[in-house]
């Protein structure tokens, strides 16, 4: 059951990771002209504007290309991780650890704390739920892939 659970798990870490990688993505070809979609990959790029534009602090310096090549950056490595996991290698677990680590400092580097992180709260929760399920019983044995 707890394989099960660690499963269903890396399955939504997984989802999140392509999804963050493909939003990324069509909003980089949006901002660089690759491709003009319309739609909502112009209102994302006009919204994030606004946003770092009107944000009173932003650490590092994000402009909105740097900001969706971040984002892109998480969806990669939380994808990679939510792999490692399935495979029930440590890596992966570090993956999802650094992947949430960026998650919190998106609203450090702004300084604005928004309903998003409760989002950031319930993957922290499935992280942690994710590192019990795929722990080994037995010390000293390598725990099967399956």
């Amino acid at each position: 059951m707890k394989r099960k659970l660690a499963l269903a798990i890396c399955g939504v870490f997984l989802v999140t990771g392509l999804i963050r990688v493909g939003v990324g993505t069509i909003v980089i070809s949006q901002l660089t002209g690759w491709w003009q979609l319309g739609g909502e990959a112009a209102l994302a790029v006009a919204e994030t504007r606004q946003f770092i534009g009107d944000a009173s602090t932003n650490l590092v310096g994000f402009t909105p290309f740097s900001y969706f090549a971040f984002l892109l950056f998480m969806g990669a490595i939380v994808s990679a991780g939510a792999i490692g996991q399935m495979w029930r290698k440590s890596w992966g677990l570090a993956m999802i650890g650094t992947y949430l680590c960026c998650q919190a400092f998106l609203f450090l580097n702004f300084m604005t704390i928004n309903p998003k992180i409760g989002l950031l709260a319930l993957a922290l929760l499935l992280a942690l739920i994710l590192a019990w399920a795929n722990k080994d019983s037995a010390p000293g044995r390598e725990p099967s892939p399956l």
